[in-house]
């Protein structure tokens, strides 16, 4: 049966609490897949970069912090005077008040906050948002279309908002996720007041195959059992040098990939997921 908001809020209440406890390093942190980390952490820094969105010196809020992926991310390449994390679980928040309690040249926070309240408090504009793998975990009409209207009073007029969709032309829902079609996407992002700036496909089988139009037994099947067959070898006892080198070449075929399709397709008809990057729209 479909999950709720609710549902999945419950979850990782239980989950992130489970892994603090059970956490030994930051490295135990880690929720993403490794070869999608090797590919979209550069591609997104570099976006970042290109649209000069103000990180270094400016005001940066992670959505959805869960163990600190992109906390981490933020602090590696970049030194923002702020860096807030927000998370709907206060499990999340202390969390990273245990793991990543300070940051040297940055201001941390952590706050438990739900970005589909209709009271979320905006006691300053950020530069620079990211909402990674959270809105489409917000099935509800309701809840979806306020997350949206938040996220436009959260932004700072010329600032970002970064989100990962799928964007397939229809819409599939699965018991996690509700994934809008490219068409009501846009539309409720424009009736929020955003517009999309442009975007970036990152990943074709690092992750669920849902940027594919379709049932499991087309292509999606296809995709489905060559994303099978690499967590396999992954969850196989490889060792340390091992894994790096699958890791690496596993990575290294998702650039190939998207290097030969983005010179025949525009990213948004690619089957992959795609990194949005948000403005407002005034």
């Amino acid at each position: 049966m479909p999950m709720t908001q609710a549902d999945i809020r419950s979850f990782y209440q239980r989950h992130w609490k489970e892994q603090s406890d059970g956490a030994h390093t930051t490295g135990d942190l880690a929720s993403s897949s490794p070869i999608e980390d090797r590919v979209l952490y550069p591609l997104y820094a570099r976006l970042l970069r290109d649209l000069a969105v103000r990180v270094d010196g400016g005001r940066v809020l992670d959505i959805g912090c869960g163990s600190g992926r992109w906390i981490r991310f933020f602090l590696e390449n970049f030194r923002p005077a702020l860096l807030r994390g927000m998370d709907v679980t206060p499990q999340s928040i202390e969390l990273l008040q245990r793991w990543h309690p300070t940051a040297a040249g940055t201001r941390l926070e952590y706050r438990v906050g739900d970005i589909t309240s209709a009271d979320l408090s905006v006691d300053e504009p950020f530069d620079c948002i990211n909402i990674a793998n959270v809105l489409f975990h917000i099935p509800e009409v309701d809840l979806f279309t306020r997350a949206l209207a938040n996220l436009a009073r959260l932004v700072a007029p010329g600032g970002r908002i970064f989100t990962t969709e799928y964007l397939p032309r229809c819409a599939m829902r699965t018991e996690w996720m509700l994934v809008r079609s490219r068409y009501q996407f846009e539309e409720q992002v424009r009736e929020a007041g955003l517009r999309i700036l442009t975007m970036r496909a990152f990943g074709f089988f690092a992750n669920d195959p849902m940027g594919v139009d379709g049932p499991d037994s087309g292509t999606r099947g296809y995709f489905h059992r060559v994303r099978t067959g690499i967590q396999n070898v992954l969850n196989s006892p490889l060792d340390a040098t091992n894994r790096t080198y699958f890791i690496d070449l596993f990575a290294e075929i998702e650039r190939a990939l998207l290097a030969f399709c983005g010179e025949h397709m525009a990213d948004i008809d690619l089957p992959a997921q795609k990194l949005v990057v948000l403005a407002r729209g005034d």
